[in-house]
């Protein structure tokens, strides 16, 4: 194949010019498919010109069509360069020298502006216009009797696109339909071509995969598109011409619309169908145009077009091709089955024929019961006449067809829809429900919502019965006793008429506001009623067995005393209620005279408390602040309690520091009790702890031993058991918890500064030794408190901690500083923010960068990960030798305690130095050896450390350098006034502790606190969350919230 095949479709002087282009490549194609070519080429004079070409080929150019902006238009020379080039068409001699675009071309008028052109509707337009031309074939005049679409007397339309010519003519070249559908037509208005450009794309629809657009012309016949009438109507907006194909003269377009309409025309033995389309001015030789029917066109000496208006529908289509005719005996069947829908249909006329009255539209709700009570509700429309026949029955939301009304029903559910979304929500969602199940609460309004459908014509059948409210509500309570437990069978009676547990049970689990009784509802949300809902949710909550009975120890007193305050029980035993007042009325202690001290008020309320509770045979939690004198009330007790029951010891389980602290207060304050210490294994002492334990009011020993030797302790058969320091076994899963729990005492007091570090499963610890079953099972707990409280906030929260607070309440004692009138002299605390310095302020950002780059992306269960990361920071924000002991970088803390530590010691005071690392503290040491200054160290492996104590307080050294954990308990330090914190530990209740060995009774100066932070590091991080730690406390006084154990989000988010 070659290029000479264009010479039956270009001329010559196109043609020889199209080659010279081609060779100097001054074209430069976009696209190329089988049948088309896209491309721009340059001018003579530099100018940018577009081509569309539509092709064919066989073994040459078959056709040939090319659109162009030059001023020619039509197959000229710049389409056939563009056509050579893209079809590779050169003789090889005359190849293009360089398929590289000219610089001119780099410029050119590329695709993508053509591209925003289409998109857009605006760009490089031009003045051009445009005319649609219509070319009409009449329909020849149809044979009478033969039905039409038996008859070839369908006529034709087609429609080209021109352009304004020389002179005002409309001239074919350079305008083409294909061009401007494809976005050409750069050279004409903008808003014309765009314009035409849709109505062909209009055209087009429905044509399932193929085009009505056929060589360049729209063959209007094939046309099954709705939107002809809307985008013709568009293109004579924009001024589009529409002229008559064969004389260039415009149409005529009518402004009267046509209008179609069916007739139905009664000759007495039948009804006949018959489709009229009405125009003042049309003639019998018409085409219709779109589907439906919009566009009608004819011929009367000029080309006419007349909108049809309302468009003519596919049964008007269908009764112009096909005689309907109805047999007089049918009509009755016609009138019922298919007269209502042919009424939606379009214009319906009548020629000797009465129309019957169309049916009425209504709505029906159905109401009917079932047991529960349940009642179905479901909708339906009901069309009849005015007689009340009614023709049919529809479900609410079925699509309006035939004698339906679209608009009838539509209106009635906009009357309907507000009564009920007012009355009875559950029947609405964005819409009716067409069928919906309503109980409970909605059952009170199905009374007001029938009158109120009724009053704007609804139409309502129910069969539900006139609920009404309950007189008479009581309950019933049936107790079994056991040592520990009682069990409840309970039931309440509503109006005589009995209503079981479970049964109340779901009504409650399902949220609902009333239950009934057959006809009587009870209101589940009156205050009697829902006090009662909450002791039940309560105790089954916290109850480890599934039973049909209630199960509630005894111990849970304001649980017991809640129940009675209802007024609403009847038991039928009156024991129990004796046994809860009895355990609610205890007789006050006197402080026994072998005291050898003097209490004070808040310690004698303290002693008396943990009495009432001894002699009831209970335990409890004391969790007064640190140096509140915890021991001295314990003392008290256990010194009462001996007088009044000899016999088996005493065991008291201390941190191991704490154990000779515990022994010689006990030898100062109650020196009639015998106290034995237990410092150490069987195997070291040599003799048993039975043997140890004889005749001891009291047995010291630490949690260690404890665990070491778990069987010789229960052996031991204590008379009651004190856990000092007993945030030792907050771990429920711990041995040393298992062994406490194993050990049998009457009697447990847990005694703890910090009764809560980290989470509410330290508290639940605690009272499952000592108060066992006030809190159920762990499982249940975390279930009813610790998981809803840990991780909300607002209302819920601070409901969920007052009834844990109400139920603890009994069992533990906790008296702040603040709350109690002690002479303490006052606690001064400040922070002093260090700021790092060179070499050391470098080290900390380099290591800060290699942490982050470490921890990113580590999960939860890479906690620990997350904390040695953090160590190595915390470490290395004190002192740079901590990360690497050659370092010789400046120790910036160190150079702000010891001037600290230098001025102190000079003006006569006495420093307690707490940290938590103790290769600090040594290097601390190693400082003031070489100032001179004299210092005592204590940490977790210093022995001797009562000697320590007596050292310090007789002031043999102004220094004492303690560790945080060594120093948290059991040390009475009020020799000294200062306090220096040289680092923040997470868990402030640890430094608190540590403060107040200093700041406690007998303390006659006034107390300062320094902590260092070195600014700028993690350590003022960990001092922000100190803030959220102290929040713990909230679940056992009321001014806090909970702040559970930290995440590795939390945990990554301070090396931010």
């Amino acid at each position: 194949m070659n290029f000479h095949g264009l010479n039956h479709f270009v001329d010559s002087g196109s043609l020889a010019r199209g080659l010279v282009y081609a060779t100097q490549g001054k074209s430069l194609v976009h696209s190329v498919t089988e049948d088309t070519i896209e491309a721009e080429s340059e001018g003579s004079n530099g100018e940018i010109y577009s081509q569309w070409i539509e092709y064919a080929l066989d073994t040459d150019f078959t056709s040939f069509y090319g659109q162009c902006s030059c001023p020619v238009g039509y197959n000229c020379k710049h389409c056939v360069s563009a056509t050579l080039i893209a079809l590779d068409l050169l003789p090889t001699q005359v190849k293009p020298a360089s398929s590289i675009p000219s610089p001119t071309m780099a410029d050119a008028l590329t695709g993508w502006r053509r591209d925003m052109m289409i998109m857009l509707g605006v760009g490089l337009g031009g003045d051009g216009k445009l005319a649609l031309a219509f070319d009409y074939t009449a329909p020849r005049q149809p044979i009478p009797g033969i039905p039409m679409w038996k008859q070839q007397s369908v006529g034709k339309l087609e429609i080209l696109a021109m352009r304004e010519g020389n002179r005002d003519k409309w001239i074919k070249s350079g305008a083409s339909l294909s061009y401007l559908r494809n976005g050409g037509g750069e050279h004409f208005q903008i808003s014309q071509a765009k314009a035409v450009r849709e109505f062909v794309k209009a055209c087009d629809l429905n044509m399932n995969h193929s085009s009505a657009l056929f060589h360049d012309t729209l063959m209007m016949t094939w046309v099954r598109s709705p939107l002809v009438a809307q985008y013709l109507k568009k293109c004579i907006d924009a001024g589009v011409e529409l002229i008559d194909a064969k004389t260039k003269r415009p149409l005529s377009i009518d402004p009267e619309p046509a209008v179609a309409s069916i007739e139905l025309t009664d000759t007495g033995n039948y009804l006949q169908l018959v489709p009229r389309l009405e125009h003042p001015r049309l003639g019998t030789d018409y085409l219709l145009v779109g589907s439906p029917r919009q566009l009608v066109i004819w011929h009367d000496g000029e080309l006419h077009l007349a909108f049809i208006e309302p468009t003519a529908s596919e049964e008007w289509t269908y009764l112009r091709d096909h005689e309907v005719v109805v047999p007089a005996t049918e009509r009755e069947y016609f009138e019922r089955v298919f007269l209502p829908t042919l009424r939606s249909v379009g214009d319906l006329r009548t020629n000797g024929y009465v129309l019957p009255e169309p049916p009425r539209a209504s709505l029906r709700l159905t109401l009917t019961t079932t047991p529960g009570p349940v009642v179905n509700a479901a909708w339906e429309w009901v069309y009849s006449d005015n007689h009340g026949n009614v023709f049919g029955t529809y479900s609410l939301w079925s699509a309006p067809t035939g004698q339906r009304s679209r608009e009838a029903e539509a209106e009635i559910r906009r009357e309907v829809s507000p009564v009920v979304q007012r009355v009875c929500p559950p029947m609405m969602g964005e819409r009716l429900h067409e069928a919906c199940k309503l109980q409970g609460e909605h059952l009170l309004t199905l009374g007001e919502l029938t009158r109120e459908l009724r009053d704007i014509g609804v139409d309502v059948i129910e069969d539900i019965p006139a609920f009404r409210r309950a007189e008479d509500i009581h309950v019933d309570v049936d107790v079994q006793e056991s040592r520990d437990w009682l069990d409840l069978k309970m039931a309440v009676v509503v109006d005589g008429q009995q209503v079981e547990l479970h049964e109340l049970l779901y009504a409650f689990a399902a949220g609902e506001r009333f239950t009934y009784v057959g006809d009587v509802y009870v209101d589940l949300a009156s205050p009697d009623l829902a006090k009662l809902r909450q002791l039940i949710d309560e105790a089954r909550l916290l109850d480890d067995r599934r039973r049909s009975a209630l199960r509630v120890p005894k111990i849970r007193q304001s649980w017991w005393q809640d129940l009675l305050d209802l007024g609403v029980i009847r038991a039928a035993e009156n024991r129990w209620l004796e046994a809860v007042r009895h355990a609610e009325e205890p007789t006050p202690a006197t402080v026994p005279d072998g005291l050898n001290a003097k209490l004070r008020s808040y310690q004698e309320a303290g002693f008396r408390w943990l009495c009432a509770l001894r002699d009831a045979g209970l335990g409890g939690v004391l969790a007064d602040d640190m140096g509140l004198g915890k021991t001295i009330q314990v003392l008290a007790m256990i010194l009462r309690d001996r007088e009044r029951n000899p016999g088996s010891p005493w065991l008291v389980v201390a941190p191991t520091s704490v154990v000779g602290n515990w022994v010689a207060e006990a030898g100062r304050f109650a020196p009639s009790l015998k106290v034995v210490g237990v410092e150490s294994t069987k195997r070291i002492r040599g003799t048993s702890l039975a043997e140890v334990a004889a005749d001891a009011d009291v047995v010291v020993t630490s949690y260690t031993l404890m665990r070491l030797e778990a069987d010789e302790y229960r052996a031991l058969g204590i008379t009651g058991l004190v856990l000092d320091e007993a945030q030792n076994v907050k771990n429920a899963k711990s041995k040393g918890f298992a062994v406490a729990a194993s050990l049998g005492a009457p009697s447990v007091f847990a005694v703890t500064g910090t009764p809560i570090e980290n989470n509410l499963g330290e508290l639940w610890a605690m009272f499952a030794l000592s108060a066992p079953g006030l809190l159920g099972s762990a499982e249940k707990f975390n279930d009813a408190f610790r998981k809803p409280i840990e991780k909300a906030e607002g209302r819920g929260c601070e409901e969920l901690m007052a009834t844990l607070r109400r139920r603890i309440g009994p069992f533990l004692l906790r008296r702040t500083k603040q709350s109690v009138s002690l002479d303490l002299p006052p606690k001064q605390e400040q922070v002093l923010h260090v700021e790092l310095r060179g070499a050391h302020k470098r080290m900390y950002e380099v290591q800060l960068e290699k942490e982050r780059q470490r921890v990113l992306g580590l999960e939860d269960e890479d906690r620990i990960e997350i904390l040695s990361a953090l160590t190595r920071l915390r470490q290395l924000a004190i002192d740079p030798r901590l990360g690497d002991e050659e370092s010789s970088a400046p120790t910036s803390k160190m150079d702000e305690l010891m001037p600290l530590l230098d001025s102190l010691v000079a003006e006569g005071h006495s420093a307690l130095v707490f940290s938590q690392f103790t290769r600090f503290l040594k290097l601390v040491a190693a400082r003031l050896d070489e100032a001179g200054i004299p210092y005592l160290y204590l940490d977790g492996a210093t022995k001797g450390r009562p000697a320590l104590i007596k050292r310090f307080s007789r002031g043999e050294a102004p220094i004492f350098l303690i560790s945080l954990k060594a120093g948290g308990t059991g040390l009475n330090l009020t020799m000294a006034d200062y306090a220096i914190l040289t680092d923040p530990w997470w868990n402030p209740a640890a430094e608190d502790q540590a403060v107040d060995r200093a700041h406690r009774i007998g303390q006659t100066r006034p107390v300062h606190v320094y902590r260092l932070v070195s600014a700028g590091t993690i350590e003022e991080k960990v001092v922000a969350l100190q803030d959220q730690k102290r929040r713990l406390l909230g679940v056992i006084s009321e001014d806090g919230g909970v702040s559970a154990k930290l995440s590795a989000a939390e945990l990554r988010a301070l090396l931010d």
